[in-house]
């Protein structure tokens, strides 16, 4: 069965991906300055979920860089969950100004699109416990892999 021909949940635009593409997240806030290189945990064209050492404030406004394509993208802070108890790590949702495949993805699941701008979502709070694990949210389509039939 092909996972790319059902019908997407109404919140989700587009096939999540589980994958680890390294990058750069730097917050364009000089008062909050922060950058660091890290790895997506997943994505889709809107956006990703990526690990890292320090807790954003949901609405900051950030560069992706650092890409393996050599792409570059600004995007929003969507939310920020602590991985585990020790707030040592955070898993950052981060939605794209421009969403597209800036992830290189080939072939790439046909309810990507075409590279074109759509909409951003709404910014909202998390109707989730802040201590529940941000990836139960997965859609029930399933995951994406590519090559695989």
């Amino acid at each position: 069965m092909d996972l790319t021909e059902e019908k997407i949940d109404a919140g989700r635009r587009s096939t999540r991906i589980r994958a680890q593409i390294p990058l750069r997240v730097t917050a364009l806030d000089t008062v909050a300055a922060f950058s660091e290189t890290g790895h997506t945990l997943v994505i889709n064209a809107e956006g990703c979920g990526v690990r890292l050492s320090r807790q954003l404030k949901p609405g900051t406004e950030i560069l992706l860089d650092e890409l393996p394509n050599g792409q570059k993208a600004t995007a929003l802070v969507a939310n920020c969950i602590p991985l585990g108890s020790e707030n040592k790590y955070w898993v950052v949702g981060i939605v794209l100004d421009r969403p597209g495949n800036i992830w290189g993805i080939r072939p790439a699941p046909e309810d990507w699109g075409s590279e074109t701008a759509v909409s951003a979502p709404a910014m909202s709070q998390s109707t989730h416990a802040k201590s529940e694990w941000p990836y139960r949210q997965f859609s029930n389509r399933g995951e994406f892999h590519p090559g695989r039939r």
